[in-house]
């Protein structure tokens, strides 16, 4: 019985990594595939068929664990499973690829509503770095710190 064997050169590997390259690059792994996995894990998702959509979108982030995308439909999908702490740290990765006030804000509301502080204030920290001029996220923000402050 024949397996899968693919050849990685680790040196080459190594150096793909440094230049900040992905796992995806290493393999050679199109974007074209990454973008079909990635349509399959969001129908997977709206279909509410949770598990389903995690386990692609795992083999996503560790393909390409630079694309926000991937790890903030993760954090959904844990999030409507009930594993919250999970969706939390997914998220966080989220803001490691692309810092938004939006995802910040997300992992304040979680943290707030499982009464985790320290959740919802690193939420909180990450979003004030990123809060912009727009008065309606001002008044979101505003409103979160008061909610806070209550737990």
């Amino acid at each position: 019985m024949e397996t899968a064997n693919p050849k990685i050169d680790l040196l080459a590997a190594n150096k793909l990594f440094a230049e900040g390259k992905t796992m995806g690059d290493a393999l050679g792994v199109s974007q074209e595939y990454k973008d079909s996995l990635y349509s399959i894990a969001v129908v997977d998702y709206e279909s509410k068929n949770y598990e389903k959509a995690i386990k692609g979108l795992q083999i996503l982030v560790v393909l390409d664990q630079h694309n926000a995308d991937y790890w903030s439909l993760l954090g959904n999908a844990l999030k409507d499973m009930g594993l919250y702490m999970e969706a939390i740290t997914a998220w966080h990765m989220a803001m490691r690829a692309d810092p938004k006030f939006k995802t910040a804000m997300v992992i304040s509301r979680v943290g707030i509503a499982i009464k985790n502080k320290d959740a919802a204030r690193e939420g909180l920290m990450m979003a004030l770095a990123h809060l912009g001029n727009n008065p309606k996220d001002q008044e979101d923000y505003e409103k979160l710190l008061v909610a806070f402050e209550a737990i």
